[in-house]
């Protein structure tokens, strides 16, 4: 290591979160580098502890044995570290802390959470001049599995006056840090963790994002809406079937299989008897279960960011596009997605077979997005003609193509045959407050649904309509319910008594 990492180290002597886990610095590590990344090079003490608070449930929290006997002799230091040990014991009960625990959240989103807690202390603390630049930290495990010996030598081998500073500034500054840490939205964090993987932020790019989406009122509305569509979106399941080959488990019993899986009960049976059962097909095997072999589909979804799908409208087009793309890949389908206003933005791919790190649209980037580039529906749709016609030849797969969009979004018409020759339409329209749906390409359109003005502004109309429209677009629509049994009775008689009243009356007649 270099001296400017072994400093670094040393410094978790200061670090109050008492862990049982090694793995628990290597993360503390990885947060810190996250956060140097983008300009906040915070001691690896503070990230540790706060960071800690958030993802497990906290040890002891006090000074370490060591330490203690230091504080002693500076009673300045050490009513400042038992004011940052009450800060901590705080933040640790506060709401947002407890509830991030059962959510798992990935490393890069606790480094966001962290960076939106801890920018505005660390700039106060530095004060106008240059900022300091944060050395990488190293991320060996060996090496973490045997730092606690070595701490009390790395914290007494430099200057420590930095941290001392640091810390008193910390004790001054408890009220804005625990402010800072329950101004966090809990929904936002909710849903970012629900999704996971997709929420990460594996990019600068993508801390700003996330950065973003916590600092955004407009983001907490799709995040609400999303919220109220994902627990029935997440109880999708891939459909499986019935095989007769030796894999997987069994998922029931069939009237054909091999020798191997045959039902042992079916031996007890007479010699005679089983062989006249085997010839007739009438024996039972065990069926082992197996993933139905559909054909090959891919979802490409594209998303209006004009200055019409503001407010509301935005709301429930963006909730709408993160629901119906986890929908679709918990289905086991790929799905493409893109913004456009008077351009084409980057497409966002979620594969619903790859690794995890790679499954999933980037939900941040959704989320936070702005459009400011007006509106040329005839020169996007012509770009979209080309990229799905390219994306049909690449992937040999049935393509379904879903617009989100208003009801004033004009097409040429040219343009959307050319779009159907090549994918099945399927097509959203936000209404504006007054009038109807009128234009002419939604005749070309396989399937259109319609969201009027007050739909947008009741809640429950809101949730039942997106609800509608994921079952239809995921193929999920709800059939007829089926009559109780007693009516169906009721009416098999009937009918057998009309049938024998006919046939009463004919025989009369020809007698």
């Amino acid at each position: 290591m270099t001296p400017e990492q072994e400093r670094e180290l040393g410094g978790l002597f200061v670090s109050a979160v008492e862990v049982q886990n090694p793995a628990q610095l290597l993360r503390a590590a990885q947060w810190r580098n996250t956060l140097c990344r983008v300009g906040l090079a915070m001691p690896l003490w503070v990230v540790h502890d706060l960071g800690a608070l958030l993802v497990g449930p906290p040890g002891r929290i006090a000074a370490r044995a060591a330490l203690g006997k230091q504080l002693a002799q500076n009673p300045a230091l050490a009513a400042a570290y038992a004011t940052w040990v009450a800060t901590l014991e705080e933040v640790a009960a506060t709401e947002m802390a407890v509830r991030s625990r059962g959510w798992r959240l990935t490393d890069d989103l606790v480094s966001v959470v962290l960076l939106r807690i801890l920018s505005p202390i660390w700039e106060r603390f530095l004060g106008p001049g240059r900022r300091p630049i944060g050395v990488p930290l190293p991320l060996d495990p060996e090496l973490y599995a045997q730092l606690e010996p070595r701490l009390g030598a790395l914290f007494a081998g430099h200057d420590r006056s930095p941290d001392v500073a640091l810390l008193q500034f910390l004790s001054s500054e408890q009220l804005r840090l625990v402010i800072a840490i329950e101004q966090i939205d809990l929904d936002t964090l909710k849903l970012l963790g629900l999704f996971g993987a997709e929420a990460s932020a594996a990019s600068a790019f993508g801390m700003v994002d996330l950065l973003a989406v916590l600092e955004s009122p407009e983001a907490n509305d799709v995040v609400n809406f999303s919220l109220d569509l994902l627990p029935s979106v997440l109880e999708t399941k891939r459909a499986s079937g019935a095989q007769t080959f030796s894999v997987d488990g069994y998922a029931g019993l069939a009237r054909r299989g091999t020798l191997d899986s045959l039902m042992l009960s079916e031996l007890a049976f007479d010699e005679d008897l089983f062989d006249q059962r085997y010839s007739e097909n009438e024996v039972f095997y065990y069926a082992r279960e197996k993933t139905r072999e559909e054909e090959r589909r891919l979802h490409y979804v594209v998303c209006d960011a004009t200055a019409s799908m503001r407010g509301q409208r935005a709301v429930f087009a963006r909730g709408l596009a993160l629901t119906l793309t986890k929908k679709l890949l918990l289905k086991g389908d790929d799905v493409f997605f893109r913004f456009f206003d008077s351009r084409l933005y980057d497409v966002h791919q979620a594969r619903a077979k790859r690794a995890r790190s790679e499954v999933g649209i980037d939900v941040p980037y959704v989320l936070a997005f702005q459009g400011e580039h007006g509106r040329n529906y005839a020169k996007v749709f012509g770009l979209l003609v080309n990229e799905v016609t390219r994306t049909a030849r690449r992937e040999k797969k049935r393509i379904t193509f879903y617009v989100i969009t208003h009801a004033e979004c004009h097409v040429p018409l040219e343009i959307i045959d050319r779009l159907r020759s090549v994918a099945g339409l399927y097509g959203i329209f936000m209404l504006p407050s007054e009038g109807a749906l009128d234009l002419e390409w939604t005749s070309r359109l396989s399937t259109v649904q319609v969201v009027d003005e007050a739909t947008l502004h009741r809640k429950d109309d809101r949730q039942r309509r997106a609800m509608d429209i994921l079952d239809d677009a995921a193929g999920e629509r709800p059939s007829a319910v089926p009559r109780p049994r007693q009516d169906e009775d009721r009416q098999r008689r009937k009918d057998l008594d009309d049938a024998e009243a006919e046939l009463d009356a004919y025989l009369r007649g020809a007698g």
